[in-house]
């Protein structure tokens, strides 16, 4: 019986051969090779049935199994075991099950399968492959290696020709720096580029990104991420309608309603447009830039400026938040401008530049440059350098004023406690009845003075080295007589609270 089937086999072999000349021609599927034949019917359909080293071929696709049933009619072939499909040299599905197509030359392989091209290696447990369009799909989950990224997913569809694969639902991509989680991702195995839509997250070993839409290029490690895209990372949450970040440079941008806060500066800085070199330890924050720093026991001081720059503590490099332009700040209990601003972490100093005025309570305060301490979370102290001056209005047109070379002030709660003097003193009190009337202005000149406040009021005066002083009496008092070189009320100019909402 062996020998009349494999007699039989060779006859028909050998006899197939025109017939193979008109099927290429045809585009039916070819046989090859078999160690046995048999043609058979099956449900009055003409089949037949190849075992042993089964080879077929179909123009430039080739295939190979244990065993087939080839249903000419229908130009269907069956597949079992060890099934094995090349395409040219671009691609090879292996599996143990095959429903193969010839008409639509669409392959339906299952039980441990695999596909594999020049750029990565998928392996699932069914896959549906129109080799025509070079198209594939899975639904029942799939793994896919390209070099060092690993990606997996319960859903994906692929196009050899695009280098495009589309993934869905439980999406994961395992890198050796990062982990990249999507409801729905685009990958190119050719350009390395990951397009993620829905939620998704990638987490490195220093950051992590959180968005709703963007891209990540995986070989050179640039992104682009948007709507509700947040970058979290040792000391910094980023937070913008747009960010593009390079993990290689470390490098990053933001575009619109940007929100940045520093975990250990504890401040929280807000633009339109954000720059970030974590290598040079800079951020910097402009167009509509505003800030926040928080205080201690619950208070913030409020800040507004077209630029701010934020620098961490590198080699040489001090921290700091530099502020520029049209500077603004607000605190329940202190308000200040300037056009430029230092706040220099190491020594919890705070430096105004440029017209700086300052507002504490009814006191008006300026000089060339302000110089702010702070003291476990408080501004405590002050330092005014050059034309320093202090006025605080009395009635209508009416100003005590205190002016100087330099001055040194105490603050407690942000509210004036002690003031000393330094230099070319000069002082106009009003010496008052009531709280209506006054009896007199006082003015002195010495060289130093120090001065008690109460309630933003001075309540005890100190004056040293040959003060000179004169009492004018309170008749015909005009105001605009008793003003000190440099005096200018700007209460116009006083900030109110600042609204850092978007």
């Amino acid at each position: 019986m062996r020998k009349f089937s494999f007699y039989f086999f060779i006859l028909f072999f050998f006899g197939l051969t025109q017939a193979n000349l008109w099927a290429q021609q045809s585009n039916k599927v070819e046989i090859l090779a078999a160690q046995n034949f048999e043609y058979i019917k099956l449900q009055d359909k003409n089949v037949s049935k190849l075992i042993g080293n089964v080879k077929l071929k179909q123009q430039d696709t080739y295939m190979d199994c244990d065993s087939a049933l080839i249903y000419e009619t229908e130009n269907l072939v069956e597949a079992f075991s060890n099934v094995r499909i090349k395409y040219k040299d671009s691609i090879t599905i292996t599996g143990n099950y095959l429903i193969y197509d010839g008409t639509t030359k669409r392959a339906l392989i299952s039980n441990a399968v695999t596909l594999e091209d020049k750029n990565m290696r998928l392996t699932t447990e069914q896959l549906d492959y129109d080799l025509a369009n070079q198209y594939g799909y899975y639904g029942n989950g799939a793994t896919i290696i390209s070099k060092d990224n690993k990606l997996t997913s319960k859903l994906g569809y692929f196009y050899a020709r695009k280098n495009e694969f589309f993934f869905k639902k439980d999406v994961v991509l395992v890198n050796p720096d990062y982990t990249m989680n999507s409801d729905t991702l685009m990958y190119n195995t050719q350009t390395k580029t990951a397009f993620f839509f829905g939620s998704s997250k990638i987490i490195g070993a220093k950051e992590k990104i959180y968005c709703e839409n963007g891209w990540y290029n995986t070989e050179k490690d640039q992104s682009q991420f948007s709507t509700n895209a947040i970058l979290v990372s040792e000391r910094k949450v980023l937070m913008a309608d747009s960010l593009y970040y390079d993990r290689k440079l470390q490098l990053g941008k933001a575009f619109r309603n940007i929100h940045i806060y520093d975990s250990v500066q504890k401040v929280h800085l807000y633009g339109q447009y954000g720059f970030s070199n974590e290598k040079l330890g800079i951020t910097q924050v402009s167009h509509r830039s505003k800030a926040i720093k928080l205080l201690e026991q619950g208070d913030s001081l409020f800040l507004y400026a077209d630029t701010l720059l934020m620098t961490q503590k590198l080699k040489k490099q001090k921290e700091m938040l530099k502020v520029f332009h049209q500077v603004k700040i607000f605190k329940k209990d202190l308000q200040a401008v300037c056009d430029s601003l230092v706040y220099v972490r190491d020594d919890s100093t705070i430096w105004m530049y440029r017209n700086p005025l300052m507002w504490s309570g009814v006191n008006q305060i300026n000089a060339d440059t302000i110089c702010f301490f702070i003291n476990n979370g408080e501004m405590d102290s002050f330092y005014l350098l050059n034309n320093a001056m202090i006025a605080s209005k009395v009635k209508g047109a009416h100003y005590d004023q205190i002016r100087g070379r330099n001055m040194k002030g105490q603050l407690d709660s942000s509210k004036i406690e002690f003031v000393r003097v330094l230099g070319n003193a000069q002082s106009i009190h009003y010496e008052k009845e009531d709280s209506v009337n006054f009896i007199g202005v006082n003015e002195i000149e010495c060289s130093y003075m120090n001065f008690v406040f109460l309630d933003g009021q001075i309540k005890r005066a100190i004056f040293e080295t040959a003060p000179t002083a004169i009492m004018h009496p309170p008749e015909g008092i005009k105001p605009e007589e008793f003003r000190l070189k440099g005096f200018k009320w700007q209460e116009n100019r006083r900030p109110q609270r600042l609204n850092f909402q978007y």
